[in-house]
């Protein structure tokens, strides 16, 4: 969303960020306006939220469905004044937040879902996007696939049914999934048609825009005279997981003794890098992501989606181990693709690793179906024909715009 908002600010639009007063600060190091929705009380929230690193499988989706439902609540109840404040003509909505764009039908702006993650878009063939299910074209994986989304529709009950009672206040049609809620304008997602499973009832004005990079990103700083010249190995397991996995020694104690170098980014806000692992490993908090995959042989990473695509984006194979929410769901994609395979988190061991990562790393087919994904990325136009698609969205729909706010 933040180098969406930056593309935008480059072509003399100004962006703001609605959010909770907690994360003002990291807004603002993107480079971005903020609007704060909420008092500093609501940092209660925000410390939940943070939480959710800590937690794992259903537990962890409880939680985030919770979690969900308080900050709806906080939007319907926020956000329609705050937007009126300052002056907006357009919204950027995350797909994954139905109460946004609730509250731009209330208060009838147009607004553009941006799929941070992997699109929520039903269709009969495509497994829930939280499981780790193929894709398949029976009646009994349509049928496995009706129960799964019957289940994720209880487990997000609550979140609909608290902006339900705002939409009949405000004389707006019932939600009765996610689809109801997304934008009829543009669709933008941060995948390539041929990463994702093959879909086949998508509307005209959903976008495959492959990820969303900055041609200059914020970057962090990394020893790169550490660097030896052997087969980079990168991991990552997102900034999210906080809490003290044991997954980082597992995948040290896989790399050492192979002929690779291993760079572990921790990521998270209470970790040290002064921690020791098998094979002397380069540990820092936080990389380059980028600089660090274009040099890199094989990415190791929990299944998300930004470090998903970006390894795909320079050709990197990957093995993905994921964790929860929707990890499960885009390593089964990654396997599919051929571009990489994909480990149960909870189920993997050093050994087991050790032989993957020479799998991946002697076997051409990888890395070639990578690099045929990374073409693929290249002429799917990222986030320059993202912001191509809301001017045009802007120009049909808005009124002469003197002020741009995203949300």
């Amino acid at each position: 969303m933040a180098v969406l908002g930056r593309s935008l600010q480059r072509r003399g639009y100004t962006v703001s960020f609605f959010g909770l007063p907690a994360i003002e600060s990291s807004v603002r190091a993107q480079g971005l306006d903020f609007v704060p929705l909420g008092t500093a009380g609501s940092d209660s929230l925000s410390n939940r939220i943070r939480m959710m690193g800590q937690l794992e499988g259903l537990r962890s989706l409880r939680f985030a469905v919770e979690s969900s439902r308080q900050i709806a609540d906080l939007l319907c109840r926020e956000l329609p004044d705050a937007l009126a404040r300052t002056n907006v003509d357009l919204m950027l909505v995350d797909q994954n937040e139905p109460a946004a764009g609730t509250v731009a039908q209330h208060v009838r702006l147009p607004f553009i879902n941006v799929c941070p993650s992997l699109p929520l878009n039903r269709e009969p063939d495509i497994p829930p996007p939280f499981v780790p299910w193929q894709f398949k074209t029976s009646a009994l994986s349509r049928l496995r696939n009706k129960i799964g989304y019957a289940a994720s529709d209880f487990l997000i009950a609550a979140i609909h049914e608290t902006i339900n009672r705002y939409r009949k206040n405000w004389h707006l049609p019932e939600l009765r999934q996610p689809d109801d809620s997304f934008s009829d304008l543009a669709q933008l997602c941060q995948m390539t048609a041929d990463f994702d499973f093959p879909r086949r009832q998508l509307p005209a004005t959903f976008y495959y825009l492959g990820p969303f990079v900055d041609a200059n990103p914020l970057s962090a700083s990394f020893p790169f005279d550490r660097l030896d010249g052997r087969p980079l190995v990168f991991a990552s397991l997102g900034t999210l997981q906080d809490k003290d996995s044991g997954l980082f020694a597992t995948i040290a104690k896989a790399c050492a003794g192979l002929d690779v170098q291993l760079v572990i980014a921790l990521g998270g806000t209470n970790r040290s890098t002064n921690v020791q692992f098998p094979g002397n490993p380069i540990v820092v908090g936080f990389v380059p992501q980028l600089e660090i995959l274009t040099r890199a042989s094989l990415a190791i990473t929990h299944a998300g989606l930004n470090t998903v695509m970006q390894a795909l984006m320079f050709g990197v194979p990957i093995l993905a181990l994921p964790i929860t929410h929707d990890q499960p769901a885009i390593a089964a994609r990654v396997a599919r693709s051929g571009a990489g395979e994909a480990i149960a988190a909870s189920n993997v061991d050093a050994e087991f690793l050790r032989s993957a990562i020479r799998r991946v790393l002697s076997q051409t087919s990888y890395r070639e179906r990578a690099q045929h994904i990374s073409c693929s990325i290249r002429s799917a136009g990222g986030v320059e024909r993202g912001a191509d698609i809301v001017e045009s969205v802007m120009a049909k729909h808005c009124a002469p715009c003197h002020a741009f706010r995203n949300y």
